[in-house]
């Protein structure tokens, strides 16, 4: 979400005729922050006290994203350098006054000016309608609001006008999609996007397990476009720390999601969100959470130790009683667990073909992209392949993280 609004501010500031530069060479320096972790927010505070040498009176500092809601007056008083505290997608008086004082603008606005690149972000709902005891989301974000469905098409066929071969929709509940007009939910939007001549590849995250409708499923089992990919935070595989988390599910219903999804798509990518140390999570609700890693084998686990975020319930009304040494003990354990059990999973797709999608190439210069479950790929002893190809690697070898593999130029897209 973070990306698509960084995105979404970009474009805004190109087509107005600003450009693109280094920090050293930069009038205007703008933090898009987020705060669901305290290490996020801290690193806003750091990287604005780097500024203060940056900044002259010339120089512009602006900061928005999630902070602005739950920090904005207090920045301004702890960073009197900062010139713009900016709400997220309120940027029309921020934009105006940057032009009255440099007046950069190079006249005709420029519409089709962008940052549209090989996978391009299109939201779809702003905000959660959730109160998970340990989220902050609902407060820095807001209730949801739902773009219509027509705005939402329009938006990723601009995208795949511009040169996007792979659309990803976005909401912090993307299964809570609605369109305002009531043609549907995300099943139907999702129909509709894949119509769009062009479109190689469609994603969406994240998923909510109580929110996640089965026909959702089978559109993407029936679908070329679709990818094979589900994010699906469970956060915890006990019953009673998921009642406490406010979770509004059980496990038995996020299994059985699982179950239907591996029924229709056997190869499906599935990842997750998992938190240790949780108010009242217990030895015995711990080794649920492990035991669950260990019968779903999921591709990918977010792991995170539970630390008190103020604003939320769990902060203002639950004793933090999970001791640190033991929620890192915890958090180590099942690390370990997740990295054997991903280099098992990927070592699977050794001997196979896989479709990549290239995105770019690697810090080897290797080209990379990515399969439609998710993974990562890299093209070895290849030559120059343009993003945005979609081409067929055989699996040679597989790490924890990424799969590598030889190009079968036959049955790859070829080279335009």
């Amino acid at each position: 979400m973070n990306a698509a609004d960084s995105e979404s501010l970009a474009r805004r500031l190109l087509a107005a005729g600003y450009v693109e530069d280094s920090l050293e060479r930069a009038d205007v320096a703008i933090l898009n922050t987020c705060v669901v972790r305290q290490a996020s927010e801290d690193r806003v505070y750091s990287r604005l006290h780097e500024l203060k040498a940056w900044k002259t009176p010339e120089r512009t500092i602006a900061v928005t994203g999630c902070i602005v809601a739950k920090e904005g007056d207090e920045l301004r008083r702890r960073f009197p350098q900062l010139d713009a505290v900016v709400p997220i997608g309120e940027y029309e008086d921020f934009l105006a006054g940057l032009e009255a004082r440099y007046d950069y603008s190079q006249g005709e606005a420029l519409p089709q000016a962008g940052r549209t690149g090989i996978s391009h972000f299109v939201r779809v709902i702003q905000g959660c309608d959730h109160n998970c005891t340990f989220c902050i989301v609902p407060k820095v974000r807001g209730r949801e609001r739902h773009v219509p469905m027509d705005d939402v098409v329009r938006e990723c066929r601009r995208a795949v006008r511009e040169g996007a071969s792979e659309v990803v929709l976005l909401g912090q509940n993307v299964d809570d999609y609605s369109d305002p007009s009531g043609r549907g939910g995300l099943a139907r939007l999702v129909r509709e996007v894949e119509k769009i001549p062009g479109l190689r590849r469609l994603r969406f995250l994240t998923s909510h397990p109580q929110d996640l409708e089965p026909e959702l499923l089978e559109v993407m089992a029936a679908s070329s476009v679709v990818c094979r990919e589900l994010q699906l935070p469970v956060q915890s595989g006990d019953d009673t720390v998921l009642k406490r988390m406010a979770r509004g599910y059980q496990m038995r219903h996020y299994r059985a999601i699982v179950k239907r999804a591996r029924a229709l798509m056997p190869d499906i990518g599935l990842a997750t969100d998992v938190i240790v140390g949780f108010p009242g999570e217990s030895e015995a609700a711990f080794l649920n959470t492990r035991a669950l890693l260990e019968e779903i084998e999921f591709d990918v686990v977010h792991l995170a130790m539970y630390s008190p975020r103020p604003g939320t319930f769990a902060a203002s009304r639950m004793e933090d009683d999970v001791p640190q040494d033991e929620k890192l003990r915890r958090l180590n354990d099942l690390l370990a667990l997740q990295r054997s059990i991903a280099a098992r999973k990927t070592a699977r797709w050794i001997g196979r073909d896989v479709e990549v999608l290239i995105e770019g190439r690697d810090e080897l210069n290797r080209p990379y992209g990515r399969i439609r479950q998710g993974k990562r790929a890299i093209v070895l002893r290849a030559g120059d392949i343009a993003p945005g190809r979609l081409v067929t690697l055989r699996v040679m070898q597989a790490t924890a993280g990424q799969l590598l593999g030889l190009l079968n130029p036959t049955k790859s897209e070829a080279a335009p």
